[in-house]
């Protein structure tokens, strides 16, 4: 769904004040308003992120699951679920890339849309889990594009995803796993 709004800075200021624009995204100049995640995403987003954080650290890198933005530029940015980033890619703002990206997808939104942004800032690994824990998992290619990866391998963090009955996503590495 489109809309024009007549008195944009009004509606802005009276998200920012609801605490409601945490999670909106600019898009080369044009506004996306994202609503706040379901009860379901919310708590696969912090599940997960326990589970992969330390897998994070021995890689050197940083992880949040709290709304921090993949910016181009200040008028383009994306915000993913989870950012798994290096030291050099924060800046004040947020990061402005990562090595790996988490989205949640919820029916209609706009992940897929996302995963071009991500490829654009370098972003080696990106990866969509939907409510039923089916995911995809793509790692970018020499020329900048994503491409599935089949045995579900995330080289960035050394884990292995796979969906399991329950649903769950189930995450392995060298000496142990967890389900979430």
């Amino acid at each position: 769904m489109r809309a024009v709004l007549v008195n944009a800075e009004s509606f802005l200021e009276q998200r920012r004040r609801q605490g409601m624009d945490k999670f909106d995204e600019m898009w080369e100049g044009e506004w996306h308003f994202v609503n706040p995640p379901k009860s379901w995403h919310s708590f696969l987003n912090g599940d997960m992120l326990v589970v992969l954080r330390p897998h994070a650290e021995r890689a050197g890198l940083r992880s949040t699951g709290d709304a921090l933005g993949v910016f181009a530029s200040g008028s383009d940015w994306r915000i993913p679920d989870q950012a798994y980033v290096r030291p050099d890619q924060i800046v004040e703002e947020g990061v402005t890339g990562a090595e790996f990206v988490v989205e949640f997808r919820s029916p209609g939104d706009e992940s897929y849309a996302k995963l071009p942004f991500y490829a654009g800032r370098g972003v080696t690994e990106a990866m969509i889990v939907h409510r039923d824990r089916r995911f995809e998992l793509f790692g970018l290619d020499g020329a900048g594009a994503y491409q599935p990866v089949e045995d579900g391998r995330c080289e960035t963090l050394g884990v292995t995803f796979s969906t399991v009955a329950g649903p769950k996503l189930r995450i392995e590495w060298d000496g142990g796993s967890a389900e979430v």
